[in-house]
């Protein structure tokens, strides 16, 4: 007697077989499993001996189906994980360059498989859908003795592949805006590599007001032409005092920068961007210093 057929696309050989490894000693309890090919379909078939009982047959049809819906909630939330972010690339961002796809394919995995920050995100869709899952593929086997895995994923769980798509909606954006940051840091290191140092060595100390003043290798504070208009933009524009010390090193070009009282400074996304602009030639000092008249 037949009872289930499981279907898989044929790309997804390696989880049917996953699935009839998992399901491998179920042999030992009266059933059989057969393979078959239906276009580009591969169906796992799942029968019993014709002579067993129907009230047998209905046992031991309600026990594999909850079997069946264990392993398959287990693989859809895990296994098939890989295969629905790749699908979601594929789908979602195709107005992408194929080189950008595959690079951000390749970033978003990495960083869920490293076990990144993201990967709490992924944690938490997996321990929330799996029983919604599992209760979905019940209902189903209820009333169909056969069920195609990508097209239940598909179709029966579009509200899974929205959340899915939610969190890789972040992953992309941030790993977007991370990408055009590090672009932006080369531009301002190759304004900085060109340029011809106006002062050696620049001194950044921090005031009680959050503002900054700049002493040049002899401590005198620097009070050009150039870093005037620049102080005069904050007035204009909605510059921050932490964008006027970027704007105001770059047009320097120090080869040396010392930060004094650093420890002061909150914003480390800023200190973060000085080291990567002048990368090498930066130190940070927790001591104070008074700039001479």
């Amino acid at each position: 007697m037949h009872f289930f057929s499981i279907g898989f696309e044929e790309r997804n050989l390696g989880l049917m077989n996953s699935v009839i490894e998992k399901m491998e000693d179920i042999r030992f309890q009266g059933f059989k499993i057969e393979e078959r090919k239906a276009g580009d379909l591969l169906f796992i078939n799942f029968m019993t001996s014709e002579s067993d009982s129907y009230e047998a047959c209905g046992e031991l049809k309600e026990g594999l189906k909850h079997r069946i819906a264990d392993i398959l909630s287990d693989f859809i939330v895990n296994g098939l994980q890989q295969m629905m972010i790749e699908r979601v690339i594929k789908n979602e961002y195709f107005y992408f360059e194929n080189e950008d796809r595959e690079q951000i394919r390749e970033e978003v995995l990495n960083t869920i498989f490293e076990g990144k920050e993201y990967d709490n995100l992924f944690s938490q869709l997996k321990e929330k859908w799996h029983d919604p899952i599992r209760q979905r593929i019940l209902e189903h086997l209820d009333t169909h003795n056969e069920l195609i895995v990508d097209g239940f994923v598909r179709f029966r769980l579009k509200d899974f592949m929205k959340e899915l798509i939610e969190i890789m909606d972040k992953i992309v954006e941030e790993l977007l805006v991370e990408r055009e940051y590090n672009e932006f840091i080369k531009l301002l290191r190759y304004f900085v590599e060109i340029q011809e140092p106006k002062v050696r060595e620049v001194h950044v100390l921090v005031e009680d007001d959050r503002r900054y003043i700049l002493l040049d290798d002899s401590m005198r504070v620097i009070n050009n032409d150039i870093l005037k208009e620049l102080a005069r933009e904050i007035s204009d524009t909605e510059m921050s005092y932490d964008d006027l010390l970027i704007s105001s090193l770059i047009t320097i070009a120090p080869s040396k920068i010392t930060i004094h009282g650093c420890d002061k400074i909150k914003n480390t996304e800023l200190l973060n961007t000085i080291n990567k602009v002048f990368r090498g030639k930066v130190v940070m000092s927790y001591e104070g210093l008074y700039p001479q008249n």
